[in-house]
């Protein structure tokens, strides 16, 4: 039935284009003219229903209009790219974290060195005694029992020094009385010195300071970490930097194809309003402006997400709460002033990056003093394969009388000495466990230097790899870059032929959004070049050094 009235108005059409008096007939038998009688009415009503169907009222922008005018809310926070790295440095929990191990590894520095602190111990008792006497002695002594007061009090310094020496200096004094001299009390001294000197297991500064060694070279290796984890945050943080200036830039590529809508809805209205042009062209307009007011909304919202991530590498907080600071990049991706990646010679770049990082790259100092590590593992296990063969000497002063002086004088003047030199030794036989621990270290060091090599050539594939994604995103920073310049002139020309009517509003909203996607895919193709040349940096180890950051490690 529809059908039927349309072909009606399109006779109707026709018919005005006859001359006056003609007749014609369908084909049963009316003329036309008593067909368009015949069907007056439903001409009228198709054609309200065309006009209502595309009726340029259909679609209202007030709502999207005001989410997109709708102003940012909450504090704004402007930072340039090198005030962002700061606060990372000094805020970013990674970091923060890492820092703490070189602490941790020096606090075992410390305790290694405390092996050779001497130690001062002193004893002091006080002794009452009441003891019956065998009978014997009864009846030579004249007594049946013996009572006894004693004070003693020993102090001995020792310890042992770096070449393996052990050492003990002891001083002791005693006072005794008893009723078996009537309580006339009586003091002792003396003072001795005894050195035991390791000939095999455990001979020499080098065996004895292992633990030390060691663990300077942990605190050197946390300090590498801290480097690696500071690399890598900083790289991490100048790609959020850039996703969110990318993400700014995209905003305003958004807001530009939205007034190159609003453009083109303008040129309609006024070609619907001096008769040139048609409801459905308005309406085409308006439903291309609503497409790219969402465009704008949805850019906005990426806009929050990337501020988010920076925020996060930041650390940024208001009272233990997650920031709601709104941060604005002030610096833009300015890729061409760069000069970390020769084009003119790539081979040589890349050679040059594999030279970098094979030698300022934290793994490989990481790397190399596990080795060291390993080696020293294997060198205490190997001393401790030896039989223990040590010599021991001592010496002795002492003195006693009835007076604290004299015995003291007696110490001093050798009333009584002794002395001693003697040698200990053993053997364990098979020696099982040191074998076994000896034979462990040894492969732990293989492995060590297995993984030196693994890492060497992560490290030169990661230079290749960032090398090759630098060149690539060079090539399509430039083909979109030209691309835009043709889409730019291709929306120009599109819209003057649709102001000369030879064209219509779909086709020139078609060429904006290929203006709009060439726009999109330049600005991010100068972010990934940006973002490929932090990369670039970070495998070659050159970041901190190009971006003048001192760690202090």
């Amino acid at each position: 039935m529809r059908t039927q009235k349309i072909m009606t108005v399109l006779l109707a059409l026709l018919a005005s284009t006859l001359p006056t008096g003609t007749m014609y007939a369908n084909p049963d038998g009316a003329t036309i003219s008593e067909s368009l009688a015949q069907e007056s009415v439903d001409i009228a009503s198709v054609g309200k229903e065309l006009r209502d169907a595309i009726s340029a009222d259909l679609i209202d922008l007030s709502e999207l209009r005001a989410a997109v005018e709708r102003p940012p809310t909450g504090q704004v926070l402007r930072l340039t790219l090198e005030e962002a790295l700061y606060i990372a440095l000094d805020n970013n929990p990674d970091i923060v974290i890492s820092r703490y191990e070189p602490e941790k590894a020096a606090a075992e520095t410390l305790a290694a060195r405390g092996e050779f602190d001497p130690v001062l111990r002193h004893n002091l008792m006080y002794a009452d005694t009441a003891m019956s006497l065998d009978q014997r002695v009864r009846r030579y002594a004249g007594f049946s029992s013996i009572k006894a007061t004693s004070v003693s009090s020993d102090t001995m310094l020792g310890g042992r020094l770096h070449h393996g020496t052990q050492y003990a200096l002891q001083f002791d004094m005693n006072y005794e009385e008893s009723s078996f001299d009537r309580f006339r009390g009586e003091y002792g001294g003396q003072l001795g010195l005894t050195l035991t000197q390791p000939l095999l297991r455990g001979f020499g500064r080098d065996i004895n300071t292992i633990r030390i060694r060691a663990a300077s070279n942990m605190r050197d290796i946390s300090e590498a970490q801290v480097k690696l984890t500071i690399l890598n945050t900083i790289a991490e943080t100048i790609k959020s930097y850039w996703d969110l200036a990318g993400a700014m830039e995209a905003v305003r590529v958004q807001e530009g194809a939205l007034r190159n809508a609003e453009r083109l809805l303008d040129i309609n209205e006024k070609r619907r309003e001096i008769g040139t042009g048609a409801d459905i062209d308005v309406l085409q307009a308006k439903a291309g402006v609503a497409m790219r007011q969402s465009e704008v909304i949805a850019a906005h919202a990426l806009v929050a997400d990337a501020g988010d991530v920076l925020k996060l590498a930041l650390n940024l907080e208001d009272d233990g709460l997650f920031s709601s600071v709104v941060v604005i990049p002030t610096d833009r991706p300015s890729p061409e002033l760069q000069g970390v990646f020769d084009m003119n010679d790539k081979e040589g770049s890349i050679e040059r990056g594999i030279e970098n990082a094979v030698t300022q790259r934290p793994e490989m100092q990481m790397t190399d003093l596990e080795i060291a590590n390993a080696e020293l593992d294997e060198q205490r296990t190997r001393d401790e394969m030896r039989p223990q063969l040590d010599i021991v000497g001592s010496y002795t002063r002492g003195g006693r009388d009835r007076g604290l002086g004299r015995t003291l004088s007696g110490v001093l003047e050798q009333q009584d000495r002794s002395y001693g030199v003697g040698v200990q030794g053993s053997v364990v036989i098979g020696n099982r466990t040191a074998q076994g621990a000896h034979q462990r270290a040894r492969l732990n060091r293989r492995q060590a230097e297995e993984r030196r090599k693994k890492t060497e050539m992560a490290l030169m594939m990661g230079v290749h790899y960032a090398g090759r994604a630098v060149m690539t995103n060079n090539a399509l920073m430039e083909s979109n870059r030209q691309a835009v310049r043709l889409q730019e002139a291709n929306v120009a020309a599109e819209e003057k032929r649709l102001q000369m009517g030879v064209t219509t509003s779909y086709q020139v909203l078609r060429i904006q959004e290929d203006l709009t996607a060439a726009q999109v895919q330049e600005l991010q193709a100068r972010i990934s070049f940006e973002k490929a040349l932090v990369d670039f940096q970070l495998a070659t180890g050159t970041l901190l050094h190009d971006l003048g950051i001192d760690t202090g490690l």
